[in-house]
C-alpha cells in the first residue's frame, strides 16, 4: 500500500466514526420543508479544517445563487432545521495525522485526498437517508472549486 492510499484509509476511518452523527441530521435537512425561495442546499468544503473541526457547511441558496435568509424577530437565520455547521467536534483527525504522511512524502496532498474521501462519505451518508429523493437541488463541493457533486443525482458536475 503506497502512502496516498495509507492516508485515505486512515482518513475513512475517521470518517466513518462520524457517520451515526451526520446521518440523522442529513435526515433532518432532507425532511425539512424550506420556504419556497429555496432552491439549493450547498454543502461547502473548507478543506483546511478537517483538524480543526467538522469541514462542512450547509449554505442555502436561491434560484439567483444568493444565500437565502429568514427574519425572526427581526435577526437573519438560515432557513434550516440543524446548525449548518452540522458537528460540533474536534477534529475529523489530528493534525499529527497529516504531519506522519506528509513527512513520508513531501508531495502528498493531504487536504485534496481528505476532501475526495469526505466527499464519497458524505454522499453515501445522504443517500443512506433517502437522498435521491430529495425535491430540491443538493451539492457538495470544496470552497471555490468549479466542480461539484450533485448529491441527488450522484454525479460530478460544473458548478458556474
Amino acid at each position: 500500500m503506497n502512502i496516498e492510499q495509507a492516508f485515505k484509509g486512515k482518513v475513512a476511518e475517521h470518517l466513518e466514526n462520524l457517520s451515526e452523527d451526520l446521518r440523522p441530521i442529513l435526515k433532518k435537512l432532507i425532511e425539512f420543508d424550506y420556504p419556497k425561495e429555496v432552491d439549493t442546499l450547498v454543502f461547502e468544503i473548507f478543506v483546511d479544517g478537517f483538524s480543526s473541526g467538522f469541514p462542512v457547511r450547509a449554505f442555502f441558496m436561491d434560484k439567483d445563487n444568493s444565500e437565502h435568509f429568514i427574519y425572526v424577530d427581526g435577526k437573519a437565520e438560515y432557513p434550516s432545521p440543524v446548525d449548518p455547521g452540522f458537528l460540533k467536534i474536534e477534529h475529523v483527525y489530528p493534525y499529527e495525522l497529516e504531519e506522519e504522511y506528509t513527512s513520508k512524502d513531501e508531495s502528498l496532498a493531504p487536504w485534496d485526498i481528505a476532501t475526495n474521501e469526505l466527499i464519497e462519505w458524505f454522499s453515501k451518508c445522504w443517500q443512506a437517508v433517502g437522498g435521491q429523493g430529495f425535491n430540491l437541488k443538493a451539492n457538495i463541493a470544496p470552497h471555490d472549486s468549479n466542480h461539484q457533486f450533485n448529491l441527488v443525482e450522484s454525479k460530478w458536475q460544473n458548478r458556474w
